[in-house]
Parts: structure tokens; C-alpha cells; sequence
């Protein structure tokens, strides 16, 4: 068996997600307003981690795309949301109104640990969660090509 056993399940925690997150590498700030969240940037997006659910038991993963989106492309952004969400497992991909005329796009992924986890779920947890969200905006730009340019005018 590998360095984990099962007798190494520990409760889910903010500071566990840290551990993690240094043990990748990852530059990360704690948000002064909301304690159960880590805040981080990858590949130019913003990305939070938290720790949810009843028992603290739930890690998400959620990024937002780094452009916003006039609320006029509405239908636009939530059908190709949607599609991605009829193709894949994850991340759950949805737009949301930010103001009265903008709209964010979103990515998240959620690892349920309400047993407990060992180090190296979390870790699979946060790569899969980054690297499915970021796939999902990169996955974004190809199909809007050229009008990204629009959105953030």
C-alpha cells in the first residue's frame, strides 16, 4: 500500500486545503472577510476554496472566468454553459449576474469528505478542480474566438 492508509482520514479543514495548496506550490491569500475562504489566481483567473456543508465535510473549488459578460449575451453564455454541463461529469459550470448589466461565468467543482480524507484526495481534489474549471474557460475562449473582445467593452 502507498504512503496513505485508510487509518490516515483526518476531518476536512481550511487548514488541511492550505497544506495542500503549499505542497503544490500554489501562492494563495486568506480572505480577511470570510475566514472559510482561501483566494487564489491561476492562469489569470480567480479561483476560492472553501470548506462547506453541514459537517464541513465538502471541499469546492471555484473559479471565475476573467471576463465579464453584458447581460444582453445571457442566453449566449448559459447555453454554452449548459453544454458543457450535458458532456461532462464536471466542473458545474454557470453564469451569474454580478450588477445590474454584468454577468460572471463559473466554474466549480465539489469533493464530498464528510468521512474524512487523506492527504491525497485533497490533493487530487484541488488539481482536478483547477485543471477541469481551467479547461472549461480555456474550452470558452476557443468557441468565442474572436469575440471576446466584446465582452469586457
Amino acid at each position: 500500500m502507498g504512503k496513505d492508509s485508510a487509518d490516515d482520514l483526518a476531518p476536512l479543514s481550511l487548514t488541511r486545503v492550505e497544506e495542500s495548496l503549499t505542497r503544490h506550490g500554489y501562492a494563495f491569500v486568506e480572505d480577511e472577510e470570510h475566514p472559510e475562504i482561501l483566494r487564489a489566481r491561476f492562469d489569470d483567473y480567480r479561483f476560492q476554496f472553501m470548506v462547506s456543508g453541514d459537517e464541513h465535510g465538502v471541499l469546492q473549488t471555484r473559479g471565475r472566468w476573467s471576463h465579464s459578460v453584458d447581460v444582453s449575451r445571457k442566453v449566449q453564455m448559459v447555453k454554452l454553459c449548459n453544454e458543457w454541463n450535458m458532456n461532462r461529469i464536471w466542473p458545474k459550470v454557470y453564469v451569474r449576474r454580478e450588477s445590474e448589466g454584468l454577468l460572471g461565468v463559473y466554474g466549480e467543482l465539489a469533493a464530498d469528505f464528510r468521512a474524512g480524507a487523506l492527504d491525497s484526495q485533497i490533493d487530487s481534489a484541488i488539481t482536478c478542480g483547477l485543471s477541469t474549471v481551467i479547461a472549461f474557460f480555456h474550452s470558452l475562449e476557443e468557441r468565442l474566438g474572436a469575440e471576446i473582445d466584446e465582452l469586457d467593452s
